[in-house]
């Protein structure tokens, strides 16, 4: 963990490193202008001269009024500025340079001052200084003793701060150089990470764009087929429809062919009007229709049965061949002859009853002669019987 006494992320972020603070130290684009153009002076990396490059750039700088003077204050040691601005630099470089530096290589120990010159005990830094919201100044200006207010006090306390930062500048050169191939290559593989999830993105947007228009294509054939569906039981409904039409016809046709007498024809369409309502017998509406034609069979029997009767009153060829075709159409030849005798009977008794009752009329309008009571009541009641 880096502590926050001196931030290593920007070379600038302490108000001591190149001997100077904020508001009067060194622009930040200078620095981080230097160390790219001196990293790739001359189209190569010559890494082993890259830190004494910084060096000398620094004091160059310094020479031509870029940074600051030397003041008073210790000197930050120049190894920790440049391991710093050398680490910040490594961090944009591209992959292919970034993979010819090796972690053993002398060109990093060069840069980050590994093994150059050896620590004395240094009084570690407090806990407190590694995390995260930290703040060293006001941890070190709150920490100055009442009685230490000499220039020695804070010159020695400059001293260790410095010492510390040295030491952590190692560790973290130390850090930086024992994972540079792993960092390389973690962040190679973030690149293709990055570049796959570009193309899965890309990959993605594509399906989607697929899928929209899956779906406004399932919408419509969706629709078609609903559509289709309906027209299809409308075309299933049609037939039945125009059956149906067929049957109200023939059912006109009926009636009006008994009102007109032709009986043979209208058995005729009244087996056809019987088939064509038993095809379609689960409908209602035939149902109510069969009904109907229990009512018309009813009433056509008893014309028919009128008209039978009026040819045994009065024979009419054209009328007793109409009733006898009617009942062979029926299929009661029986009872055809059975409702001819029975007619004929009927008619024969009522005019046998007509004859005798004008016979006894005429004889007792033409012989009156007196009758006992008792016999002329008897006569008179069997009279009163027959004239009916």
């Amino acid at each position: 963990m880096q502590p926050n006494l001196f931030p290593f992320g920007t070379v600038l972020g302490n108000p001591y490193l190149f001997n100077g603070d904020l508001s009067e130290g060194l622009d930040s684009s200078r620095i981080f202008f230097l160390v790219p153009f001196l990293l790739f002076q001359g189209g190569g990396m010559d890494l082993s001269k890259v830190g004494e490059k910084i060096l000398s750039s620094v004091r160059s700088a310094r020479s031509l009024g870029l940074l600051p003077s030397t003041s008073d204050r210790p000197e930050v040691p120049p190894r920790a500025a440049a391991a710093a601005a050398v680490a910040h630099a490594l961090a944009g470089l591209p992959p292919h340079q970034r993979f010819n530096l090796s972690s053993s290589s002398e060109e990093l120990r060069s840069i980050y001052g590994i093994g150059i010159r050896s620590q004395g005990q240094v009084v570690e830094l407090e806990e407190d200084f590694y995390e995260e919201d930290f703040d060293p100044v006001r941890h070190i200006l709150e920490h100055i003793p009442s009685d230490e207010n000499d220039l020695t006090f804070f010159e020695k306390q400059a001293a260790l701060r410095l010492a510390q930062l040295d030491k952590v500048a190692e560790r973290l050169s130390h850090h930086v150089m024992e994972h540079h191939e792993v960092m390389v290559k973690g962040m190679n593989l973030v690149r293709e990470l990055e570049k796959d999830l570009k193309i899965a993105n890309v990959i993605c947007m594509n399906g989607r764009r697929h899928l929209n228009s899956s779906v406004n294509e399932v919408s419509r054939d969706l629709i078609v087929n609903s559509n289709s569906k309906k027209k299809q039981a409308l075309l299933d409904v049609l037939p039945i429809l125009n059956e149906l039409c067929h049957a109200l016809n023939m059912q006109a046709a009926l009636e009006s062919l008994v009102e007109e007498g032709d009986y043979c024809k209208a058995f005729q369409v009244l087996s056809e009007y019987l088939q064509l309502l038993d095809s379609f017998s689960e409908l209602s509406a035939i149902q109510e229709m069969s009904h109907g034609v229990e009512v018309w069979l009813e009433k056509t029997l008893q014309k028919l049965d009128s008209l039978l009767l009026g040819v045994c009153q009065e024979f009419k060829q054209e009328g007793y061949i109409t009733v006898v075709d009617a009942y062979a159409l029926i299929g009661d030849v029986s009872g055809l002859a059975e409702k001819i005798q029975s007619f004929f009977m009927q008619e024969v008794l009522s005019e046998t009853q007509t004859v005798l009752k004008n016979i006894v009329q005429e004889f007792l309008f033409f012989h009156p002669f007196p009758f006992p009571s008792s016999i002329g009541t008897c006569y008179t009641q069997k009279f009163r019987m027959i004239s009916g």
